[in-house]
């Protein structure tokens, strides 16, 4: 079942199929990270977030800025369309607000790139750099976001984002483990995984809308003419 759906004709219809795709361009941009499996970035994966392949210094830097530039572009330009369509409740409007601020936040991200002071082994130095507060915000978008949408997602949609909050959260949860008790060891695999969590769920919104498309009006009854009465047997 649909919550809080926009059943109207096109242009609507085009409407959410524009926001769908920007959605989907979102959420592979967001996960550009995986390019690292065929570039020589020189970090350590298991070790290093993977904001960090954006800084100064790093080989490819450009690539990944780009990414981060592309999908807060994507999510931005989504924002009032997906205004217009969203459920007029709330959760509905916080979720169009958190998707266009989150958007913003990879824009200045691409713009400034946290830093990374090499430890060796492939590894970064916390620097206390803006970049590095841009990080931190997106860690509490990874865990806010399944928990606003599944707050008026319904049946099967509001599984998916309660699993996704449990990972989101239990992801978290390591990150700030591995950087108290292990040194930073390990933050790089917990921060891949939950980009992607979050690019799964920019996917799985965009199939959402897509859906709303399909919902359909019951079947009106035609009025009866005048003076007629009604078969009763």
């Amino acid at each position: 079942m649909l919550s809080g759906l926009h059943r109207a004709e096109p242009p609507l219809g085009a409407v959410r199929r524009l926001t769908a795709v920007l959605l989907f361009v979102g959420a592979v941009s967001h996960a550009g990270f995986l390019a690292e499996t065929f570039l020589d970035t020189e970090l350590s994966p298991w070790h290093t977030v993977p904001a960090r392949l954006a800084s100064a210094g790093q080989p490819y830097r450009e690539v990944f800025r780009y990414t981060d530039g592309v999908a807060g572009a994507a999510f931005v330009l989504a924002g009032p369309s997906l205004f217009r369509i969203a459920p007029v409740h709330w959760p509905g409007r916080l979720t169009v607000v958190v998707l266009f601020g989150y958007g913003l936040l990879l824009l200045l991200r691409a713009a400034f790139p946290p830093q990374c002071l090499p430890e060796g082994a492939g590894l970064c130095a916390p620097t206390g750099h803006v970049g590095d507060l841009l990080v931190l915000a997106a860690g509490v978008q990874y865990v806010g976001g399944p928990l606003i949408v599944g707050a008026w997602w319904r049946g099967r949609w509001r599984v998916v984002t309660r699993a996704l909050f449990v990972l989101q959260f239990a992801l978290w949860a390591a990150l700030v483990a591995a950087g108290w008790l292990l040194d930073g060891r390990f933050v790089g695999l917990a921060a891949r995984l939950q980009t992607l969590g979050a690019s799964v769920l920019f996917g799985v919104g965009a199939v959402y809308i897509l859906r709303m498309g399909g919902a359909r009006r019951p079947p009106e009854r035609s009025p009866q003419p005048e003076g007629s009465t009604p078969c009763l047997g």
